[in-house]
């Protein structure tokens, strides 16, 4: 349950993890009380009654900024229509990807034809890397390439996906393994208040945090599910 916060409004009481809060209000301390664990202006909520204290201190007056809070206010991809197909050179040292969830890393590297091009459709984003150097991230114009920022491109490619996206988490005993593929910092920034890094990508430990994890990428248009590959069930 999202707290009923006021746009731009100081949070009283902050979710950093879920079911852990920052206190930012010494006043809160009354109705904390018997909740949970308080650990200097740290509280961890340890009672089943989460949906109604969040309910009790937006009666009191106190702003809460949860976790699916900061979920909602992430950006939505912009929709976008495609142009016309363009052929673009591209130099012998260079690599050009796409976004493409089911491929590892999430960026799908173009196939370069015979006379050194590609094509794809006005406007649309891709991933280039010179050598073994940093990417950097491009939309198609009508004369060639146009430089986007990281978090300005990785948002819109998301947009650009022409099928359903479907993100897959595999099962293990601790818990699900989401794959580590390109986000924007802000929505990377709130998948690790959800999440522990993993030598595979993300571990999502419970069932709050993989409903968690499924609200931010829906925001993106991705849908999530589970692949058993171990005795944990999903």
């Amino acid at each position: 349950m999202a707290s009923r916060r006021r746009p731009g409004a100081p949070a009283d009481l902050e979710e950093i993890r879920p079911n852990l809060f920052l206190i930012h209000n010494p006043a809160l301390g009354p109705v904390l009380r018997g909740e949970g664990e308080r650990d200097g202006f740290h509280f961890r909520l340890t009672s089943w009654r989460r949906a109604g204290l969040l309910g009790r201190l937006a009666n009191r007056g106190f702003v809460t900024l949860t976790i699916a809070d900061q979920i909602a206010a992430l950006p939505a991809p912009p929709v976008e229509k495609l142009g016309l197909p363009r052929r673009l050179v591209v130099s012998a040292n260079q690599q050009v990807s796409i976004l493409d969830l089911a491929t590892r890393g999430g960026w799908r590297s173009l196939p370069v034809n015979s006379d050194h091009t590609i094509e794809l459709p006005e406007g649309h984003i891709a991933r280039r890397r010179r050598g073994r150097g940093p990417a950097d991230y491009l939309r198609v114009t009508a004369t060639g390439w146009q430089t986007v920022p990281a978090d300005v491109a990785i948002l819109a490619a998301y947009g650009q996906l022409s099928d359903p996206p479907l993100l897959r988490l595999t099962v293990t005993p601790e818990g699900w393994v989401a794959p580590d593929i390109p986000l924007p910092e802000a929505y990377r920034k709130v998948l690790g208040m959800i999440a522990q890094p993993h030598p595979a990508g993300w571990l999502i430990a419970g069932e709050m945090e993989r409903t968690l994890v499924t609200e931010l990428f829906a925001k993106l248009g991705v849908s999530v599910t589970a692949q058993q590959t171990g005795p944990a069930t999903s």
